[in-house]
């Protein structure tokens, strides 16, 4: 019976580590170290007192711009800050009102319908039967005054004289 080897077809020879030797290569050369020249302390001078003065001033200078730089940007951040606290109040007073008007206009409503209701006609009529002891008029109980004749006037003797003279008298 014939061996199977399953594994025959893949070529592991490939993973294995090789030495690669070149001839036709130059040698590696090291880099010939550099010289570093020697090194040198320098000591500072001492400065003068018109340098101390002069760099003093410079400082001093410079520290007053920083501190005005600081204090305007505090000064904005404050005013913000103070702006937006006014503004928030003007915001919430401003709500207030408009609840105050809201609660205003509902009670308007409210006393509005109140007197429409107490002075309605069946209020009216019910208060006068009622109350006053009034009655409707009937139609028997109407007099209709004619003005369309001449007026007269009845003086106290019982004399008539016709109200067109009076008036015609009376103008001259």
């Amino acid at each position: 019976m014939a061996q199977y080897n399953a594994y025959k077809s893949y070529n592991i020879e490939q993973f294995e580590p090789r030495v690669v030797t070149n001839s036709n290569a130059a040698p590696k050369m090291k880099p010939a170290p550099q010289k570093t020249p020697p090194l040198k302390v320098v000591k500072k001078a001492k400065p003068t007192a018109a340098q101390v003065r002069t760099e003093t001033q410079i400082a001093a200078k410079q520290a007053r711009k920083a501190f005005a730089v600081a204090m305007a940007i505090l000064m904005f951040m404050a005013i913000a800050i103070y702006s937006r606290v006014q503004l928030d109040e003007i915001n919430r007073d401003i709500s207030n009102k408009e609840y105050e008007i809201e609660l205003a206009q509902s009670d308007s409503i409210k006393l509005n319908n109140t007197l429409s209701a107490m002075v309605s006609m069946n209020n009216v009529e019910d208060y006068a039967a009622n109350v006053l002891g009034m009655v409707k008029v009937q139609d028997y109980q109407v007099v209709y005054v004619d003005l369309s004749s001449n007026d007269s006037v009845v003086v106290a003797n019982g004399e008539q004289t016709d109200q067109s003279n009076v008036i015609n008298a009376n103008n001259k």
